[in-house]
């Protein structure tokens, strides 16, 4: 029952294997594919009994028999029709080839593995991201079986029409970009399926269908703006710590003033990497931006001086065990419990008269630093970049050859600080 293609470069054969026979002489019928002189099976689906086999385990059953004769037909039939592209595949690319048919492809299924494999890979944020659109698919479908060949343009539309109507978060200042973020996820997610199933190089077309060629993404709209006037983060820093309260709320308030100066004096450091960092020699802090470490050659890393305006704080809040710079970590669980209690706590420092501030928030200590550094105290545009540690695709040559000059960094820095404190005695 052997069949050949391709001048004998690939062989299919039925086949049992004897240590497949269960206890109770069932057994699943095999492809044998030898191609290029490796071998693998592909299951049929086929069950047969022992009473379908001769003593050797060979099928006799006529039935098994016809049935396996059209199934090896179907891949010998498609291996011919395509015999240039055959020869170049490897045997795993080759029964992948023959085998997935891109008809029973579930989106939801292959975008959760692949939101997993950017966590293990460290990407959490762009998999938070992915994680949200997808839920949010899940409810606009509702259910968790999409095929693939089911995302055409006018599905598209409609889920983006869902996006816009529906309340997905009580925080609606959050969700002004939900449309063009959560849309630029599933085409991701879309392109990273293609990637997967399809392999143009050697003509392997199993997902044909291109959904986001003729839809037009939304507009991410205006962003919010975060930065506050240099007055408020003044202000912020002349602000007393809260003794009248010994609950989790008054810690809150001075937690979140304090770590909103350190981010602030420390070039808009992210709570998650003030909650990690654990290097701290001679008056420098060295860490690696989590946001966009794993998406840069030198791993984001980026070495700021602590500067006198903030020594009290960093010895405030210094992890006496020496494990990590800051003892965050002590009092909360994890990185998202931290930022959720500093956001809280800024709740209530924005309500003090001399700030009154509405939305204040954790992030606007970083979009603070950068438009004073741009604005008010004139830093080029090229050091502002550098010193946020962003990823710029139109830097990523120029950054190939130019070794990072943290002095730059901190010069701007100490520039800024003056500008803030011109006024004022800092503690």
């Amino acid at each position: 029952m052997q069949q050949n293609c391709n001048r004998d470069m690939t062989t299919f054969k039925a086949v049992v294997l004897k240590h497949h026979i269960k206890p109770d002489k069932t057994v699943r019928i095999k492809i044998k594919v030898t191609h290029n002189h490796v071998r693998k099976f592909i299951d049929t689906g086929l069950v047969a009994t022992t009473d379908d086999l001769t003593k050797a385990n060979a099928i006799k059953s006529q039935y098994f028999k016809d049935s396996t004769r059209r199934i090896i037909k179907e891949y010998r039939d498609k291996c011919n029709n395509s015999p240039v592209a055959v020869k170049q595949m490897s045997v795993e690319q080759l029964i992948k080839f023959l085998t997935d048919t891109g008809e029973e492809i579930n989106f939801i299924k292959f975008a959760q593995d692949q939101i997993e494999k950017l966590k293990a890979a460290g990407r959490k944020g762009v998999a938070s991201n992915h994680n949200t659109a997808i839920n949010a698919l899940i409810r606009f479908i509702g259910g968790t079986e999409l095929n693939v060949k089911e995302i055409t343009v006018n599905f598209l539309q409609n889920f983006e029409s869902f996006i816009r109507t529906k309340p997905l978060s009580e925080n609606n200042k959050s969700m002004v970009r939900a449309p063009s973020s959560y849309m630029s996820s599933i085409r991701s997610l879309h392109n990273e399926l293609k990637k997967h199933y399809n392999n143009e190089d050697i003509g392997v077309i199993v997902v044909p269908y291109s959904p986001f060629s003729k839809y037009k993404l939304p507009s991410e709209g205006e962003t919010r703006k975060r930065a506050i006037e240099p007055e408020k983060v003044e202000a912020i820093y002349s602000l007393p710590d809260d003794l009248t309260k010994n609950n989790a709320g008054g810690n809150r308030f001075n937690i979140a003033k304090d770590c909103f100066l350190l981010s602030f004096a420390l070039i808009g450091m992210n709570s998650v990497d003030m909650y990690n960092c654990c290097d701290y020699k001679n008056g420098y802090i060295t860490y690696n931006r989590s946001k966009t470490s794993t998406r840069r050659k030198d791993k984001a890393v980026i070495s700021i001086f602590v500067q006198p305006e903030i020594e009290h704080l960093f010895e405030k809040y210094r992890d006496t065990t020496g494990i990590r710079v800051f003892n965050f970590h002590q009092k909360y669980s994890t990185p998202g419990t931290f930022n959720a209690a500093i956001n809280k706590g800024l709740k209530e420092v924005g309500k003090n008269d001399s700030i009154k501030l509405d939305d204040l928030e954790f992030y606007a200590a970083r979009h603070s630093w950068a438009t004073i550094a741009l604005n008010d105290v004139k830093i080029d545009k090229f050091i502002v970049h550098s010193a946020l540690n962003h990823v710029d695709d139109s830097m990523k040559v120029t950054d190939i050859y130019l070794k990072k000059d943290f002095s730059l960094i901190n010069e701007a820095n100490r520039k800024v600080l003056d500008f803030i404190f011109k006024n004022m005695d800092p503690v």
